[in-house]
C-alpha cells in the first residue's frame, strides 16, 4: 500500500457506472472483492483522510507491484492473480521476488502453473476448473532445483523435495527458467543448514 495504513481503516467503494457506494470494508474484504472480480482497480475508493474518491489502483500500489514481475514477458493477468493469491498467505515481512508463468501447454490443457519465489518459500500455483491452488515449500525443504532447455525458447524448472519427490514445471519461457534457477540458488545459499 502507498499512503494507506491497513490498521482499522474502513473503505467505501463506488463501482464505475453505479450511483450508490458499497461498504464499509476492511482491507482484507477489499482484497477479497478484488480477487473475486466483484470490483476492479479502476473503481473508486474512499476512506477518512483521503479527501476525495480515488481509483483503487492509485491508493493501492498493486498494479505497480505486479508490473515489477513482468520483465521477462510474463502474462500480466496471470501474474496479477498469482501475486494476489500468494499475498494472501505470505507471512509478515515475507517478500515476493519473482513470478514465472507457464506458457500455454495445449488447447485441451486446463491446468496452468505459476512458480513464485519469496525469500521464505517456493510456491507452485495451479489454475484449474475449481479456481487456484497453492502449494508452499519452505526453502529448507527444497533439496535442489534444476533447469532444462526444451528447445523453441521453452524450458523445464524442476524442484527436488527431500529424496522422494521431484516436481517438474515444463513449458516455461527459457528466460524465466534461468531467472527461477538463479533466484532459487541464491535462496538456498541464504538458508542456514
Amino acid at each position: 500500500m502507498s499512503d494507506v495504513e491497513a490498521s482499522g481503516i474502513q473503505f467505501s467503494i463506488l463501482k464505475r457506472g453505479e450511483r450508490d457506494p458499497r461498504g464499509p470494508y476492511n482491507q482484507d474484504e477489499l482484497l477479497q472483492l478484488l480477487n473475486a472480480d466483484e470490483i476492479g482497480v479502476n473503481d473508486l475508493v474512499y476512506y477518512d483522510g483521503i479527501g476525495e474518491w480515488k481509483p483503487i489502483h492509485e491508493v493501492f500500489e498493486v498494479q505497480e507491484q505486479i508490473s515489477h514481475f513482468v520483465d521477462d514477458g510474463q502474462d500480466t493477468q496471470r501474474v496479477g492473480v498469482a501475486f494476489r493469491e500468494v499475498s494472501n498467505v505470505v507471512g509478515p515481512g515475507e517478500s515476493i521476488y519473482y513470478i514465472a508463468v507457464q506458457a500455454k501447454v495445449g488447447l485441451l490443457s486446463k491446468t496452468k502453473l505459476c512458480v513464485i519465489v519469496t525469500d521464505r518459500h517456493l510456491f507452485l500455483m495451479t489454475e484449474n476448473r475449481r479456481g487456484y491452488e497453492l502449494e508452499a515449500h519452505p526453502w529448507p525443504s527444497v533439496t535442489n532445483t534444476l533447469m532444462r532447455d526444451e528447445g523453441k525458447g521453452l524450458g523445464t524448472f524442476s524442484i527436488l523435495l527431500g529424496a522422494e519427490r521431484r516436481v517438474d514445471v515444463s513449458h516455461i519461457p527459457l528466460k524465466q527458467v534461468h531467472r527461477l534457477f538463479q533466484l532459487s540458488q541464491e535462496m538456498k545459499e541464504g538458508v542456514a543448514p
